[in-house]
C-alpha cells in the first residue's frame, strides 16, 4: 500500500513537472518568438547536436566528484545530474540541483554527495569567472553600464584576477586550508572547504578542466544559435560577449524557468545584433539546454522506482 502510495506521488510530480515545463515552453515560443521559423538550419543543427556533450561533460564531473561515496558507470551519473536539472527548475539559481543528484544515490551517500554538488557547482561557477576575466581583458568595447570599469580598465582587471584568485584559493586549497583553519562563523565555507578537501587535487583540477569545457561548449552552441538567427560575431567577439554575458547571468538571481528571460536581456546588452534574432537564439537554445534536458530528467528522477 504504501509503496503503491508513493509510486502515484511519483506519476503525480512527474506530470505535473512536464505540463509545466511544456507551458513554459510554449508561453515562450508565443511571446513573440516570430523569427523561429526562420533559423538557418545547419548552424541551428549543429548547435542542438553539441546538447548531448554539454550534458555528458557535466555527468562525467558528477561522476568524478561521487566516485569517493558511490561507484557510478557514465549512465547512471547522467541520470543523477538530468533529475538535478529537472528538481531545480523551481528553485532560485538552481539550488535544489542537488536534491534530485543525490536522489538517485544510496541514502547513507546522501548527505556527502550534496557537498560534492556543492563542489561541483563552485568548480562550474569559478570557470565562469574565470572566462569572464579573460574576456573583459581582451573585449575593447562595454555596454554603457560598464563604462566606469571600462574607463578604468586595468584597475577593474587587477581586482578581478584578485577575486578570481581568492575563488580559487578557496577551491584549489581546500586540504591545506581544512588541516589548518577553522570558520566556526561561517558554516556554509566550512562545510564546503571539508567537502572539497576530500577530494585530490588532480581530482579538483578535473572537475575545473570539465566545467570550463562545459563553459566552451553552451558558449559555442550560443555563437551558433544566433548565426541560425542570422546575429553573425567574429570569434573574439563572440567569445567576449558571450563570456561576459554568462558572467552576469549567473550572479543574477533567478529561477530556471524564466533565466531564458534574463538571458536574453543579457543577451541584448552584450551582443550587437537585432533584438529579435537575438531573443530567438537565446530563448531556442533555453529550451535545447534546459526544458528539453529537464523533462527527461523528470520521468527518470520522479518516476524511477528502481535505485541505482
Amino acid at each position: 500500500m504504501k509503496s503503491t502510495i508513493g509510486l502515484i506521488l511519483r506519476i503525480a510530480v512527474a506530470v505535473a513537472s512536464l505540463l509545466f515545463i511544456g507551458w513554459k515552453v510554449h508561453d515562450q515560443l508565443a511571446g513573440g518568438i516570430a523569427g523561429i521559423g526562420s533559423l538557418s538550419a545547419v548552424p541551428m543543427l549543429a548547435a542542438v547536436a553539441l546538447m548531448p556533450l554539454n550534458w555528458l561533460t557535466e555527468a562525467f564531473k558528477w561522476r568524478l566528484l561521487t566516485a569517493h561515496l558511490q561507484e557510478l558507470n557514465i549512465w547512471q551519473s547522467a541520470k543523477s545530474v538530468l533529475a538535478g536539472l529537472a528538481v531545480s527548475m523551481l528553485t532560485p539559481n538552481r539550488v535544489g540541483d542537488f536534491a534530485g543528484r543525490i536522489a538517485l544515490l544510496k541514502p547513507e551517500n546522501r548527505t556527502a554527495g550534496a557537498m560534492s554538488a556543492f563542489v561541483g557547482g563552485y568548480a562550474q561557477m569559478l570557470a565562469i569567472a574565470v572566462l569572464g576575466v579573460v574576456a573583459f581583458g581582451f573585449r575593447p568595447a562595454l555596454p554603457d553600464f560598464l563604462s566606469v570599469a571600462a574607463g578604468h580598465h586595468a584597475l577593474t582587471m587587477c581586482v578581478l584576477l584578485v577575486f578570481v584568485a581568492v575563488l580559487s584559493g578557496f577551491y584549489f586549497a581546500a586540504k591545506l586550508m581544512a588541516a589548518r583553519f577553522r570558520f566556526s562563523r561561517w558554516a556554509w565555507l566550512e562545510r564546503f572547504i571539508g567537502a572539497a578537501g576530500l577530494h585530490s587535487n588532480n581530482q579538483l583540477a578535473t572537475a575545473f578542466g570539465l566545467s570550463v569545457c562545459r563553459s566552451l561548449i553552451f558558449m559555442l552552441q550560443l555563437w551558433l544559435m544566433l548565426a541560425a538567427a542570422g546575429v553573425h560575431l567574429e570569434a573574439v567577439e563572440a567569445f567576449c560577449s558571450i563570456a561576459l554575458m554568462y558572467c552576469f547571468v549567473s550572479v543574477v538571481p533567478t529561477f530556471a524557468l524564466v533565466e531564458w528571460g534574463v538571458r536574453g536581456s543579457m543577451a541584448l546588452l552584450f551582443i550587437a545584433g537585432q533584438p529579435t534574432q537575438i531573443v530567438t537564439a537565446t530563448t531556442v537554445l533555453w529550451i535545447v539546454n534546459v526544458a528539453v534536458p529537464a523533462a527527461v530528467g523528470a520521468f527518470i528522477g520522479v518516476l524511477k522506482t528502481r535505485r541505482i
